[in-house]
């Protein structure tokens, strides 16, 4: 008796450290002990569970278990596998297989797929090395929950969304948060700390990028505009010593200015009574 206890300790507890890929004999027992049910050509659904919930629509929001695996290759664990994802039903992330299985469950619904058809899987390319060229593919899937794409999304505040203060306390409080974000940030000297004030100019981060990517030297902000103004100063400095810029409206004299000029200078009474004679000789004709 003994002897027989012995060795059912010794058996449980090599199935309670047995790999990963042993989950695959238990998913084949579950699809065998179920009705099969083809969804398309090379593409078999196996219910291990039935679901009580509303069947799922093209669209909505999912949040599924799964465990993906080849079934040709038993000792091989899951190449891909989440205890709770969410995904959207029929947005072509996901192969062709798993959105056709997918698009047949309901809420709770548990169920072994099997996709024979590369088409349908990865096809004859596969993802090396986890997924051969040309593999079958079998999937253990179960729906936890599924809501409708707009359930949970008020357009009326999402529309009057901003997150800009208005008021008093909101302005004081996010400017709170912020001296205590510049307050942890460690600060600059010499020249790199030159370097971040200039940075801070609204002409260099004007047309500055927020996912992150670098843009090429010649299209950067912080360079093109001072290399513009630069090159702006250098031409008008150019120009003006060149004589290209001068004195607009200055006033142009010839000699007949130069002897009345001279003339007004030297007899003032002269000028003045032949200047008098001119405009009364000028009006008399």
């Amino acid at each position: 008796m003994n002897a027989l206890s012995l060795l059912l300790l010794v058996v449980s507890t090599a199935h309670a450290f047995a790999p990963a890929a042993r989950n695959h004999a238990r998913s084949s027992a579950l699809r065998s002990a179920a009705a099969a049910e083809s969804v398309a050509d090379g593409l078999v659904k196996t219910v291990t569970k039935a679901g009580q919930g509303l069947p799922v629509q093209l669209g909505d929001i999912a949040t599924v278990k799964y465990s993906c695996y080849l079934p040709n290759e038993p000792k091989t664990p899951p190449f891909s596998k989440s205890n709770q994802q969410k995904i959207v039903i029929g947005d072509g992330t996901m192969i062709q297989g798993w959105d056709k299985a997918i698009r047949t469950m309901r809420i709770g619904e548990r169920a072994v797929v099997r996709i024979s058809d590369p088409a349908l899987g990865y096809g004859n390319v596969g993802v090396p090395p986890l997924v051969p060229p040309g593999a079958e593919i079998e999937f253990d899937l179960e729906i936890l929950d599924s809501q409708p794409p707009m359930a949970n999304i008020d357009f009326d505040n999402l529309a009057m969304a901003d997150s800009t203060p208005r008021t008093a306390q909101q302005i004081s409080d996010a400017y709170e948060v912020r001296r205590a974000q510049m307050a942890l940030e460690p600060e600059l000297e010499g020249l790199e700390g030159w370097i971040a004030k200039a940075k801070n100019f609204y002409f260099f981060g004007l047309f500055e990028g927020e996912t992150g990517q670098q843009a090429p030297w010649f299209l950067r902000p912080s360079i093109t505009f001072p290399i513009a103004f630069l090159v702006v100063g250098a031409a008008f400095y150019i120009s003006y010593a060149s004589g290209a810029i001068t004195e607009r409206g200055a006033q142009v004299t010839d000699e007949l200015d130069e002897i009345i000029l001279s003339s007004a200078a030297s007899d003032p009474a002269g000028f003045l009574l032949a200047m008098t004679s001119l405009v009364s000789n000028s009006i008399e004709i």
